[in-house]
């Protein structure tokens, strides 16, 4: 149980946005560096909006992305998991993937917080089916719950991308959360859920909460690692390493639209 409290409930949040409730999952916080959150686009996509401005550089109107800020709830639990208190903190928007419903944020606050330990990136492709899940997230709203189940299927592509299936149920409002998986005596941090299945009964939908779809951690890193954040589970970068080949990677692909607009 206090596995359970400590390496599952205690790094879920709450996530308020302007047009949705959900969850995340803080993978990274240090003072120094910062807090880290995992949750789905889908939950606060209604705090980014597209607009067109004029780009000095490029000599025309582009599209350009503009994000609110979000409010967090974070949770100090006791050591029955009762809650001891609930803070919120301000939360920015930093990356941000609609066709992969993956988003990251980061705190305001420069409080360090408990935070869910990643499965190793070298193993992400080799979990076997039936293995044991805990799924956590703030259902309908409520302070995060946690709910119990298995791996029941890998490689179903959803919108082109993959996600995997799990008994551990899902409820309205667990979007952005975490899937666990027990490992080695630990829970460690296999995926976001993000769909459920509904079933279409004459005139009305019912909700399969037992049937959950979650984004596998293999395709968070890759998406991570793909816009330059390796230093949230690889002690071999730093935030400063990572930020400049970020930026260094932003300046080429800027160069090269350039010169694709001029040619």
């Amino acid at each position: 149980m206090a596995n359970l409290i400590n390496e599952v409930l205690a790094p879920v949040a709450r996530i308020r946005a302007d047009k949705a409730r959900g969850s995340g999952t803080i993978i990274y916080s240090k003072n120094d560096v910062g807090t880290f959150l995992l949750t789905n686009y889908h939950v606060i996509e209604g705090n980014i909006t597209y607009k067109d401005v004029w780009d000095e550089l490029l000599k025309r109107e582009i599209k350009k992305e503009f994000t609110s800020q979000v409010e967090v709830d974070t949770y100090r639990l006791g050591e029955h998991g009762e809650v001891k208190g609930i803070f919120t903190d301000i939360g920015d928007i930093i990356l941000g993937n609609k066709q992969q419903d993956l988003a990251l944020l980061q705190l305001r606050s420069d409080t360090q917080y408990p935070t869910a330990e990643l499965y190793p990136e070298k193993l992400a492709s080799s979990i076997p089916l039936l293995s044991e899940l805990a799924c956590a997230g703030a259902a309908m709203g409520e302070k995060p719950i946690v709910t119990t189940g298995l791996l029941n299927g890998i490689q179903i592509e959803i919108d082109n991308y993959e996600y995997w299936l799990s008994s551990a149920p899902s409820i309205f409002g667990s979007s952005g959360g975490g899937v666990f998986i027990k490992h080695e005596d630990k829970w460690l941090y296999l995926g976001i859920p993000s769909r459920i299945t509904v079933a279409f009964i004459g005139f009305s939908t019912d909700a399969i909460t037992h049937m959950g779809y979650f984004i596998p951690i293999k395709r968070i890193y890759s998406w991570l690692r793909d816009n330059c954040y390796q230093f949230l589970w690889d002690n071999s970068y730093t935030k400063e390493e990572c930020d400049e080949i970020r930026n260094e990677k932003r300046e080429k692909e800027l160069a090269l639209h350039v010169m694709r607009t001029k040619g």
